[in-house]
């Protein structure tokens, strides 16, 4: 009987035991399937930004493509529209300049449209420049003192000194200054220079306009043409609306251009321009100073965009004559190759 009542016992000890520490047994699975559900909670979260950032790149790149080809049409539109009003609607009332003055007028305008034109297809047409397939040959049969070329993350093509990535075209550019719209294109190392050059037309001949019919309907303009009733309304309309249209391209292209004609002198790009910034920025802070490596002066800079033709001589401007840049957009002579 002893023995059974110690058996009794040890068996009421043994329960009363599992009864105290089974609150702590269920506590441990209870926290860890709060965990594992707060894991696919984030896990899942972390998709859902995943997928919304891929949609979202994706309608961008669609957004870019559609919106290109509108401003292509919006700019040519524009372009035409104040040919048609120069040649249709003003010429034939500058009866002041006399034949010979309306042959000058002509042929200037005609040159300066023309050039305009043809740079603006060329920046759209050529291509910015593609880095070569990143091969392991590619990588072994550099010499040790050159650095190694890197590889694209995104496209798996190599990435040589001043090229980036471009997100809208979806692949890497040589020297990649930035996206532009307005011609559904890339500008980099091959197009830079008809970039530039168009600019330069579409500014000239806007600023020709401005003062062709500043000069020959300048109070007209300013009064609105009241008071001239023997013009055409239509002429009046086109007239005044070209005019409006000259002088804000003429602004825009004051600030844009000068940026631009900078950059070419310091021998940047629009990206280089930025972090360059951040590094004087840096470099004053420890009392240091920082220079552009590739920055040569500005007679090597113009030439490395408008290639070999002496500013001077004026040959640079006309790109269906003028000899293009050297060399292959992927290597570049720097400050730091000619150790200084």
């Amino acid at each position: 009987q002893e023995l059974v009542l110690i058996r009794v016992l040890r068996a009421h000890a043994g329960m009363a035991a599992k009864e105290k520490t089974s609150p702590r047994e269920h506590a441990t699975p209870t926290k860890g399937v709060m965990l594992v559900a707060f894991r696919r909670t984030l896990r899942d979260f972390v998709q859902i930004i995943d997928t919304a950032i891929d949609f979202g790149g994706n309608v961008f790149h669609i957004g870019m493509k559609i919106l290109g080809p509108c401003l292509i049409c919006l700019a040519l539109g524009l372009i035409s529209f104040v040919t048609y009003t120069f040649f249709v609607h003003a010429l034939p009332l500058m009866n002041g300049h006399g034949l010979l003055g309306q042959c000058a007028l002509t042929l200037t305008g005609l040159f300066l449209v023309s050039n305009a034109l043809y740079n603006y297809g060329r920046t759209i047409c050529t291509p910015p420049g593609e880095p070569p397939e990143f091969t392991e040959e590619l990588e072994l049969s550099m010499e040790a003192d050159t650095p190694k070329p890197r590889k694209c993350g995104q496209c798996g093509r190599s990435k040589p000194q001043r090229t980036h990535h471009c997100s809208v075209c979806r692949k890497c550019v040589l020297k990649m200054d930035h996206h532009c719209p307005w011609v559904n294109n890339c500008i980099g190392f091959m197009n830079y220079r008809y970039f530039c050059l168009f600019m330069m037309f579409l500014g000239l001949s806007c600023l020709f306009i401005v003062v062709t019919f500043g000069y020959s309907f300048g109070p007209a303009i300013l009064l609105r043409f009241s008071g001239m009733r023997h013009i055409p309304r239509a002429s009046r309309q086109c007239l005044m609306t070209s005019f409006m249209v000259c002088v804000s391209i003429v602004c825009a292209l004051c600030m844009l251009g000068g940026f631009h004609m900078y950059l070419v002198l310091t021998n940047q790009t629009t990206i280089e321009f930025q972090t360059n910034l951040m590094k004087r920025r840096t470099a004053r802070k420890n009392g240091e100073f920082y220079r552009n490596p590739y920055d040569l002066g500005r007679s090597r800079n113009f030439q490395a965009v408008f290639g070999p033709n002496p500013f001077c001589k004026l040959r640079w401007a006309l790109s269906w004559w003028a000899e293009g840049p050297s060399g292959d957009g992927a290597d570049f002579p720097s400050l730091r190759v000619r150790g200084i």
